[in-house]
């Protein structure tokens, strides 16, 4: 087992997703004895992943939605397939890593990276840049496809050796599976593509609110759920395909934003989101509220109701009055 230079044991940051690459990353380094502090990284775009195998070691955790905005607004090396801005969102990790090690006093970062896994991310010259744009290089050690890769400085530095790590590669599970087993770790999730902004789904709805300038977290956690429907001037509605996912809509609507319902009737809740129809900010206008209105009606069970059956609701800020 190798160790840092004042004879403790090398200690690192690990970039922790939850996934079976992480869980194998973060035990091999372990089994090497190095000290490991896990680091989860939250975001409105990373849905949270079943609970299920955690190495045994310190976990930090860290919310990172806003600086994701920023990278979906103006990313320095584009989109991938739809709306996900990878190599930013990386370099992003690497830096917040980084920065945890600095301040636990860490060696090194490692993540759970796979050479070729991922077409955008995870090429060792997209590596490079990532690093590169952190100013990072060589400082980053992927213990999974480490012999393939160039020499980290915490191999050069005597912290880990390079005929401890593995040499995997590609998009396959089977080596991972079958190590896991090996190792008897049983409970990890499968395989998923972990961002919400690979769905074409919702990376259309994020291009949406980006076109109308309301792209913020808030509307972000409500653009979720619901079927969605772009309106007059710049205003959205959303809504509920069942009454779990009324509920959700409830839940997660931002303040300012208009609930519609039916009364005294089943049917669909809508949230009305949108830029206000005067310069005093009243809310969307009367064309996508009589809109959002005859959605309500359209997807419920008396589509011959009349708009006057439809009431609505303006969801208040937490501490503002009635």
């Amino acid at each position: 087992m190798a160790h840092s230079s004042d004879s403790r044991a090398p200690r690192a940051v690990f970039l922790f997703s939850g996934g079976l690459d992480s869980i194998l990353g973060a035990e091999l380094l372990l089994r090497l004895g190095v000290e490991v502090t896990l680091l989860r990284l939250h975001s409105i775009f990373f849905p949270p992943r079943e609970e299920g195998y955690a190495p045994d070691c310190p976990a930090l955790v860290r919310e990172v939605s806003e600086e994701m905005l920023g990278l979906v607004r103006n990313p320095h090396y584009g989109f991938g397939k739809n709306m996900n801005p990878c190599l930013d969102c990386k370099e992003m990790m690497y830096g917040k890593a980084w920065r945890e090690a600095g301040r636990i006093g860490a060696d090194f970062v490692a993540t759970g990276e796979v050479l070729g896994q991922r077409p955008m991310s995870q090429r060792e010259d997209a590596f490079r840049r990532m690093e590169k744009g952190a100013g990072l290089v060589g400082k980053i050690v992927r213990p999974l496809s480490g012999r393939l890769l160039p020499e980290s400085d915490a191999e050069r530095q005597g912290l880990i050796e390079r005929n401890d790590l593995l040499a995997l590669r590609g998009r396959s599970r089977k080596e991972q599976m079958a190590l896991a087993q090996q190792w008897g770790i049983q409970d990890y999730p499968s395989p998923a593509g972990g961002c919400r902004l690979t769905d074409p789904q919702f990376a259309g709805r994020v291009a949406a609110l980006t076109k109308m300038g309301l792209l913020s977290v808030p509307v972000l956690r409500a653009v979720r759920h619901g079927r969605f429907f772009p309106l007059d001037g710049g205003s959205f509605a959303l809504v509920g395909r069942n009454h779990e996912d009324n509920q959700r809509l409830e839940r997660d609507a931002p303040a300012g934003a208009l609930l519609l319902r039916i009364e005294d009737r089943p049917g669909p809740l809508a949230c009305l989101i949108g830029a206000p129809s005067t310069e005093v900010g009243t809310g969307p206008s009367i064309e996508a509220l009589t809109e959002a209105k005859r959605l309500v009606v359209r997807y419920s069970r008396f589509d011959d109701l009349p708009l006057s059956q439809v009431q609505v609701a303006r969801r208040r800020a937490e501490g503002e009055g009635p």
